[in-house]
């Protein structure tokens, strides 16, 4: 009854006689890379919407009272194909795929976003919650955004509340921001599901 979406990168690899996108670039993991059919492809917002679209009108189709949760994956590109640096492919990525976002939870009912890339990349966890790669989430990021997705999705088992210590006395900062996050979260909620 409930789909969930997370959008991860915009660079992908395409079949040029039908347009079918692969998951990997043909010939990492098996088969050959062939120019003459394969290419390279950026989505850009307008596409991510529109594939976004179509999937949601073919879920609806078979059961009208679907509900989609979309959120945004806070992990770095590992890669990317343009001549560029790689956290300036993943900006570009990122940002793409959080504005489809918003538009597909404006424009479709019993929909809604739910804010794991912001948890994790904002300003005011200072990237701890990245490990030393700076591309891993780390198990405290886990379960900050699990415990903040059941604090508004659903209910949390008591061994998943117990296990997450209380904010160190010393960090008030981030235990304020995570204030202001849930008070966010709160008002978004409260705004979609009206």
């Amino acid at each position: 009854d409930v789909f969930v979406f997370t959008l991860g990168l915009t660079e992908a690899w395409m079949d040029r006689r039908d347009g079918a996108v692969f998951p990997l670039a043909p010939g990492v993991a098996g088969g050959r890379f062939d120019d003459s059919i394969h290419c390279f492809h950026n989505f850009d917002v307008a596409e991510t919407v529109a594939d976004m679209d179509a999937a949601f009108a073919m879920i609806r189709e078979r059961n009208p009272a679907a509900r989609f949760l979309v959120t945004v994956s806070p992990v770095p590109l590992n890669a990317t194909a343009l001549p560029r640096h790689i956290w300036v492919s993943t900006s570009y990525s990122k940002a793409v795929l959080r504005v489809a976002a918003e538009q597909i939870c404006a424009a479709w009912e019993k929909t809604d976003y739910f804010p794991s890339y912001e948890i994790i990349t904002s300003p005011h966890v200072r990237g701890r919650y990245f490990a030393a790669d700076g591309r891993e989430v780390m198990e405290a990021g886990v379960e900050h955004v699990m415990r903040t997705f059941l604090h508004h999705y659903g209910t949390a088992p008591a061994a998943v509340s117990a296990a997450e210590p209380a904010p160190a006395p010393e960090d008030t900062h981030l235990a304020e921001m995570e204030r202001i996050v849930k008070v966010l979260c709160d008002e978004e909620a409260i705004s979609n599901s009206a």
